[in-house]
């Protein structure tokens, strides 16, 4: 115990004053460190954020900058045929004459198929006969071929 006793004595003889403006100095400068140290940890922080928000920017727009479904759009990349031996965009070209029913029967089987295992041209073909069935002038062309068909086979009976 004397051993330390004397050596923390040695060690506060050894203490000397600070210089006039030594304290005032040391201050200044760790508060400076303290500035820089916020302002890094702020660019910190706000690197973090631009570098979420342009992943989840970019990463969403990827996921919604597309209208067709991932298979259509892997099998148009690799060049195959959809369901019924017609791509989506052909589909959706016959859609109008597949509700009027106004296709040949090659064409109406490959939409059957394709309108089988596609949801997307599915729904699209619904909404067009829904929109045909509240459309009255959609009625009109089917109601004049029909009454066209009936004067020629009455024609035919005479």
């Amino acid at each position: 115990m004397n051993i330390q006793l004397t050596s923390e004595t040695e060690s506060e003889s050894e203490w000397k004053a600070c210089a006039p403006g030594d304290l005032e100095q040391f201050v200044t400068v760790m508060k400076k460190r303290r500035k820089v140290s916020h302002m890094i940890t702020g660019a910190e922080i706000l690197t973090a954020c631009l570098a979420v928000g342009l992943v989840g920017f970019f990463g969403l727009n990827s996921f919604s900058g597309s209208a067709e479904p991932p298979t259509e759009q892997v099998a148009k990349k690799v060049g195959k045929k959809c369901p019924g031996g017609l791509y989506c965009d052909e589909a959706l070209n016959h859609a109008e004459a597949f509700v009027a029913h106004k296709l040949d029967a090659e064409t109406t089987s490959k939409m059957k198929e394709h309108l089988a295992h596609c949801p997307g041209c599915q729904k699209k073909v619904d909404q067009l006969r829904i929109n045909m069935h509240n459309n009255a002038t959609a009625h009109i062309g089917p109601l004049q071929e029909e009454s066209e068909w009936d004067a020629f086979v009455l024609t035919l009976n005479q």
